[in-house]
């Protein structure tokens, strides 16, 4: 029997109906074949919380009736710190912790190695899985020839309730020099259609995503990522050599929960993420911007403060218009930040990625070695 796919999910279990939403993707996996895959489930709430987990314990033992699971918790985080001291791993261990979307990512990534996982599916808690054979079609392919170099990172997209795979655009009129979902669609739509199952990508989904160990034990989500952390390390590694591709028979129904994230925070992460993903790309020598067209390529341009800046007076005018003054003093500061806050962040942390990366590299080949942290972590 070939190894079980290590499915990773994490979810934040604040309030009972995220604990809800999380049983369900769990009830969605009783359709595949119980011996092909085990799961790990990350409660992502920081700092611990006793009920928090209390609630999630109980649907964890529920599961196990089923098949393989365990839940991992930031007091485990804390624990595999202290466990690291003195090992000459400083690099890392500050980054072991559930702050944002990188992080968080990463350490499912080390709990997994720790776990001596060779696949690994990421998936979220707010995704339903409908395919019966849904943890094949995640295997296939993985370890294959794709233009000679083995595949060994793959992505597939989102089954949205009545849009099927496309993003709805958002305020077109206020958006119209930042046109994401319409970017996204572009590019999706090529790859959904493409007569080919395998294609290269310019972007990725972190709640579809495959990786093989040969490569995540090499490339790490980046720290430094606010937002489309996903897309970005599908980019790092195709940097650093590695086949990450598109399958587009490759799919699952994401049903994301309202987040009270207003659209002024959002804007800000992600003028800090483009603006600090083209600063990374001057130091890549296998990527060029117009290899990543439609998209990110429209957001990576020399264009993008004037882009940011208009879109952020323009949703700071019509918070004017709507007597939303808060929200007018938010997007006023966030023209503020792209020259001064983002640029800095760009220009200082871009180049610590790849020091970061070897310092990964060196960090994921040791650490299955040690089997107190194995003992720790096989909760199954």
């Amino acid at each position: 029997m070939k190894e079980k796919i290590t499915v990773c999910i994490p979810t934040y279990g604040k309030r009972i109906r995220n604990q809800l939403i999380v049983a369900r993707t769990l009830n969605s996996l009783l359709t595949q074949p119980l011996e092909k895959f085990r799961v790990i489930l990350f409660n992502t709430t920081n700092p611990f919380d006793e009920k928090v987990n209390f609630g999630l314990n109980k649907i964890v033992d529920r599961f196990k009736e089923h098949f393989e699971i365990m839940l991992v918790n930031s007091m485990d985080l804390e624990y595999l710190q202290n466990f690291l001291v003195n090992k000459d791993f400083n690099g890392i261990t500050p980054n072991i912790n559930l702050e944002g979307y990188s992080n968080f990512r990463n350490a499912m990534l080390i709990v997994a190695n720790i776990l001596k996982s060779k696949i690994v599916l990421m998936i979220d808690d707010d995704e339903i899985v409908e395919e019966k054979n849904f943890i094949d079609k995640a295997g296939e392919f993985i370890g294959s020839k794709y233009k000679k170099k083995a595949i060994l990172g793959k992505t597939g997209y989102y089954l949205y309730d009545k849009m099927g795979y496309k993003l709805t655009q958002q305020s077109p009129a206020t958006r119209r020099l930042w046109l994401k979902e319409t970017a996204i669609n572009e590019a999706l739509g090529k790859l959904v259609k493409s007569k080919q199952r395998i294609n290269e990508t310019t972007m990725a989904f972190g709640g579809i995503l495959v990786l093989h160990n040969a490569l995540y034990r090499k490339i790490p989500f980046d720290p430094h990522i606010l937002r489309g952390e996903d897309t970005d390390y599908a980019m790092n590694a195709k940097q650093f050599g590695f086949n990450f591709v598109f399958d587009n028979k490759f799919r699952i129904r994401h049903r994301p929960s309202k987040k009270p994230i207003h659209y002024s925070e959002k804007l800000k992460q992600d003028i800090f993420r483009f603006i600090y993903v083209r600063e990374k790309l001057n130091y890549f020598n296998k990527i060029e911007i117009k290899s990543l067209e439609p998209y990110p390529a429209a957001f990576l341009k020399e264009d993008i403060e004037y882009r940011s800046v208009t879109t952020t007076i323009n949703y700071a005018k019509r918070a004017l218009r709507r007597r939303e003054y808060e929200y007018y003093k938010m997007y006023f500061e966030n023209v503020k930040i792209i020259f001064t806050d983002a640029k800095m962040q760009a220009v200082i942390n871009a180049p610590k990625y790849f020091s970061f990366q070897k310092k990964w590299a060196k960090f994921m080949q040791e650490i299955p070695k040690f089997t107190k942290l194995r003992k720790h972590f096989n909760r199954f």
